[in-house]
């Protein structure tokens, strides 16, 4: 049976999450764990431990668990001790909301930490890496694949996509905690591995990759925020744009989260309404000329960006970390694959924010 482990020093807010999440996750689904760290346990470890096995999926920790008397026990220890067990684990503060960066690293995760809000993402994530190891217990094939970027093209039915999601590549050597857990899994007298100690690293890797990498920066997947960006249009029309390309709605692992859209079946619906854009018609920007098309097949103007230096006439492109549309213009936005992965395609850095860090940053 799968499982879930939630840790709080709260009773109550843990109790309040949990009740959350056992509305959307069956018991059938998965076992929702409690923990609540208290001074009664000689070892927080062993009492950790005792909560997860190899069928635990997921775990979710508050950052500061020392409210019931376990003095110098934080959810950094949580996330570390996941890590060497490769379980993927969300953490949040409640407590001290600016104790923890609001941008993950590659194999953590950040839990909103309203418990509804939590609960949704919680649930989706659970599914997502669920998904991703039933298709690898279902394919032991997939573990001969020669990277994680073909087992993911595999997972999400798109083997064509591989050299796409390779452009995502991380240093997954420069992971300490991923490299012990792999040495691990090599003895002295040469036994080769499990298959399941495979299998279990695999989810792990191809899991994060997806969700941190290949979702948080558009480029063959787009969020409802990129695709209208990407067609040169404002936030108020993500809903509209979204149902016009529900065709090329993503439903692999982590839709649950939020909508998302492939770029090659958008571009398919894109050249289909440019086509009946008037002959000899011009756009400085793709932005602009997708929303034109767009205006012209609905029969009304869509609310434009708000970027300043074009007045929302052009756009394309999306900034990952101001979240603003962005264009090819020098003066808007600059290219930049020391900030974002190479194949993020549909990302550029707004040029002011990159101008602002980059100098101290050193990239």
């Amino acid at each position: 049976m799968s499982s879930i482990l939630l840790i709080d020093d709260d009773p109550k807010l843990l109790d309040d999450l949990a009740k959350e999440l056992a509305a959307l996750i069956t018991a059938a689904e998965a076992e929702i764990r409690l923990w609540v760290p208290t001074k009664d346990e000689p070892d927080a470890q062993s009492a950790f431990t005792q909560k997860v096995d190899s069928e635990t999926l997921l775990v979710v920790t508050d950052y500061d668990l020392t409210a019931q008397g376990r003095t110098g026990l934080f959810g950094a220890s949580i996330v570390g001790w996941c890590q060497t067990r490769a379980i993927p684990v969300g953490d949040f503060s409640r407590g001290n909301t600016g104790a923890l960066p609001k941008e993950p690293n590659l194999f953590e995760l950040r839990v909103p930490t309203d418990a509804s809000a939590a609960a949704i993402f919680i649930a989706g994530v659970f599914r997502g890496f669920r998904t991703i190891r039933d298709q690898l217990a279902a394919r032991p094939d997939l573990l001969n694949k020669r990277s994680p970027a073909a087992v993911l093209a595999e997972v999400l039915g798109v083997p064509a996509a591989e050299s796409q999601f390779a452009l995502y590549g991380m240093r997954l050597g420069t992971n300490a905690a991923l490299m012990d857990r792999i040495i691990r899994t090599a003895p002295d007298d040469d036994v080769e591995p499990q298959v399941s100690e495979k299998q279990v690293l695999l989810c792990y890797i191809v899991g994060h990759i997806l969700l941190n990498a290949v979702l948080r920066f558009p480029g063959p997947i787009l969020s409802s925020r990129a695709l209208a960006a990407y067609v040169g249009s404002g936030e108020p029309e993500e809903l509209v744009i979204g149902d016009l390309f529900s065709e090329a709605q993503y439903s692999g692992p982590f839709s649950g989260l939020a909508r998302y859209f492939w770029l090659s079946k958008v571009d398919e619906k894109l050249r289909e309404l440019i086509s009946a854009l008037p002959q000899g018609f011009n756009a400085e920007t793709h932005g602009e000329m997708n929303r034109e098309a767009l205006e012209l097949h609905l029969g009304r103007k869509l609310t434009r960006h708000d970027c300043p230096r074009c007045a929302g006439q052009n756009g394309g492109f999306l900034c990952p970390f101001t979240r603003r549309t962005v264009c090819q213009r020098p003066d808007c936005s600059v290219g930049s694959n020391s900030w974002v992965p190479p194949g993020a395609k549909l990302c550029r850095v707004e040029r002011d924010f990159y101008e602002e860090w980059a100098p101290i940053l050193g990239i």
